[in-house]
């Protein structure tokens, strides 16, 4: 009788294995013919109902009690979508991503009911471990990396959510370390000492304090930290005041060190933060609309900079950013204090739920969770895929509850009715696909400037990609290098929805130039210079077109803010367009 249970037990744990393998394997899908985020996204699609369709016959099976957690990651969905609704946009592909990820929530929801989830923490580890082991070979020089800039990415596109994405795991392994015995310990230690050696090496401040906290509590937890300093302060009465304040000291003196340590970086998520609330306070309550972050922000950073009230560090750090390397600000700015309300239910629920299923067996998850969450204050985990799915999978865990379950029928038919979205998001997914597989392609003719042949493909695929502002910007930049000027501004005013870049505008402004509608040229390009007020471009397009159209007095004042103006970044092309100003104001 025990052989039979330990087969069954350990056959449903091999298919919960497989099946969060699955799930966590868009991870490693680099790109190819597309670029790396979007290719694990299209990876994702395509393995989902693989994963679905058992998952609903694993609920029958193993039918689990529905959680308050449950409820507000259901509302927090159907909120943004009404949100968006109610903006005036359609459902475009962020938003059908957030509603496949709410989905492997509730997927790994079903998984983690097996065996106390710990077969979806052994995938878990394991990808943990190979994406440890990739960073090393990349260290060593024996795998490439994905950017241009950084020898460190793992699977990823960039050094930042690499390093989030092993952090997360690291309080997880960590806890298995400290817990387990025999083979499952020798294993945690291997994943222990991967990640310890590439998370140093990948010179993230954020990482690295996430992890300190993550591990922290799992520790604290472990060695019953908070009962030993309650004995130590009834002890040494007098001494534990002083070694307080000594760490505290300690701590406030290293967190001046890594903020030293890429100043400009930190200055520059400062600005965006403080930007940023500008937005929230003039749509408190819901926001600017899910997914409608770039363009908002765009708009507030240039009426922010034509206020004059900034700092001169301020101006040399502003940039166009697509997130707000925070994503509580961003939650607040998209779906207002209502959405933000929502997303801390859903935390605070989950951790309630660890603490109610006995904590120190779940300390691991509470300490990657915190650790997530810790990162995110700092990055953008949000809009990479794999760390939402991380995500999804840290809170499933943490919810999951020893009650006993909801009745079989109503965990059946609630995950039947999963599969509605999984269908309706996933399916015919493979044209856009393939418009994307297109778009790249033509990106090496877009390079090599030769418009006329890109711009016809370019229309081809425009119904497709108009959600996506990059597509856009190229799209627009084709049509004004081929005379279609009004099309053109007609594409970027699209585009300008979407994104903070002030290329779009600059676009725009050369396009009413060759109308000859000087006005809105002038109002477009003097937008295009507030938005980022230490790139020269702006108003080195303004001048130029305020000599092509008579304004002589304006070209000479401008052309002299370009020569006098520090860049953000020195290079031959600044260096260019200061002469070419140099030489308009000796020929007027």
């Amino acid at each position: 009788m025990l052989l039979k249970e330990n087969i069954k037990t350990y056959t449903l744990g091999t298919i919960v294995f497989i099946l969060s393998l699955l799930l966590l394997s868009s991870t490693f899908i680099t790109g190819g013919e597309l670029e790396n985020r979007i290719a694990k996204i299209f990876w994702f699609y395509s393995i989902l109902p693989w994963v679905a369709i058992p998952c609903v016959l694993l609920a029958l099976i193993r039918p689990f009690r529905f959680t308050l957690t449950d409820l507000l990651v259901f509302l927090y969905i159907a909120y943004s979508l009404l949100n968006l609704h109610y903006f005036g946009q359609g459902i475009h592909a962020r938003a059908g991503i957030l509603v496949l990820v709410g989905v492997t929530y509730f997927l790994f929801r079903i998984l983690t009911s097996f065996s106390s989830g710990n077969f979806v923490n052994v995938a878990l580890l394991a990808v943990g471990f190979i994406e440890a082991m990739w960073g090393v070979a990349q260290l060593y020089g024996l795998t490439p990396s994905f950017h241009n800039q950084f020898d460190l990415t793992g699977s990823f596109f960039n050094p930042g959510p690499y390093s989030g994405f092993l952090v997360a795991i690291f309080p997880l392994a960590l806890h298995y370390a400290l817990t387990t015995h025999k083979w499952p310990h020798i294993i945690s230690i291997g994943v222990v000492i991967a990640l310890l050696l590439v998370l140093p090496a990948t010179m993230s401040r954020s990482a690295w304090v996430a992890a300190i906290v993550g591990c922290a509590i799992v520790v604290g937890y472990h060695y019953h930290l908070r009962q030993q300093c309650i004995a130590f302060y009834r002890a040494h009465p007098v001494i534990t005041p002083i070694a307080t304040i000594v760490i505290f000291l300690v701590i406030g003196i290293l967190m001046i060190g890594t903020y030293m340590m890429k100043k400009s970086s930190a200055d520059g998520r400062l600005l965006i933060w403080k930007v940023s609330t500008t937005i929230i306070t003039s749509h408190p309550v819901t926001g600017t609309g899910f997914g409608n972050f770039a363009g908002p922000y765009g708009k507030a950073q240039e009426a922010y900079f034509t206020q004059d009230n900034y700092t001169p560090q301020e101006e040399l750090v502003a940039d166009a950013p697509e997130s707000a390397f925070n994503e509580f600000i961003q939650i607040t700015v998209e779906n207002g204090l209502i959405g933000l309300l929502l997303f801390l239910g859903i935390i605070a629920s989950a951790i309630r739920n660890a603490y109610r299923a006995q904590i120190h067996k779940q300390a691991g998850h509470v300490g990657a969770l915190i650790a997530f969450l810790i990162f995110s204050c700092f990055s953008y985990p949000f809009n990479v895929l794999p760390l939402a799915i991380l995500f999804s999978l840290l809170t499933a865990q943490c919810t999951a509850s020893p009650s006993a379950p909801s009745p079989r029928w109503i965990v059946g038919i609630f995950y039947l009715f999963l599969l509605v979205p999984v269908w309706y998001f996933t399916s015919g997914k493979t044209e856009r696909g393939e418009a994307f597989k297109r778009w790249r392609s033509e990106q090496i003719y877009f390079n090599m400037q030769i418009f006329k042949r890109t711009v016809d493909n370019y229309r081809a695929i425009y119904p497709i990609l108009k959600d996506h502002p990059a597509f856009l910007f190229e799209y627009g930049q084709c049509l004004s290098r081929t005379d279609n000027p009004d099309q053109s501004n007609r594409v970027l005013r699209e585009a300008a929805v979407l994104s903070s870049d002030p290329m779009i505008y600059n676009i725009m402004g050369k396009n009413y130039q060759a109308m000859q509608q000087y006005d809105l040229a002038e109002a477009t390009f003097l937008t295009a210079s507030r938005m980022v007020p230490n790139r020269i471009y702006p108003l080195y397009l303004l001048a130029k077109m305020y000599a092509e159209s008579g304004q002589i007095d304006k070209a000479i004042v401008t052309a002299n803010l370009v020569i006098n103006k520090k860049p953000k970044v020195f290079s031959s092309a600044v260096e260019e367009m200061q002469r070419d100003m140099r030489l308009l104001i000796r020929n007027y």
